[in-house]
């Protein structure tokens, strides 16, 4: 595995397979210097980029082709590698059950406000698991 980004630099991986969202989160996202923002369409292409590259946060949907958010998490958090890496899902849905069985610390609700959204970020590369409030962002949330 090696670094993806340069030394300044936080390497995110954004999983979501809506190629708009994914382009937007990826732009906004490396329009901070500090940021270094690769989006993937799916799970396969995630574990592959893992595999490559060290990774400081990924942005994880929910509701993916193939393997969905949840197998993706799992499956990161048994490589030795990526078990301490910071996971962030995004979701439309609602899927309490399954972040509590997980010990999730942090989702954003979809839709979401991109300051939100970046400011979610900076807390979870700040260490604080990308948790803010109930984790429910946009109409009727935090």
């Amino acid at each position: 595995m090696t670094g993806g980004c340069g030394m300044d630099q936080r390497a995110i991986l954004v999983v979501e397979d809506t190629a708009p969202i994914a382009a937007i989160i990826e732009e906004v996202l490396n329009d901070i210097p500090a940021y270094q923002a690769t989006a993937v369409g799916d799970g396969a292409a995630a574990l592959a980029f893992v595999a490559e590259v060290r990774v400081d946060l990924v942005l994880l949907d929910v509701n993916l082709p193939g393997l969905d958010g949840f197998a993706i998490h799992d499956l990161l958090r048994a490589r030795p590698d990526t078990a301490t890496v910071p996971i962030l899902f995004m979701t439309a849905g609602i899927h309490d059950e399954e972040f509590a069985r997980r010990a999730v610390r942090g989702h954003i609700k979809k839709p979401f406000d991109l300051d939100d959204l970046m400011a979610r970020v900076a807390s979870a590369l700040a260490g604080g698991g990308g948790a803010v409030g109930d984790g429910r962002v946009g109409p009727g949330g935090g």
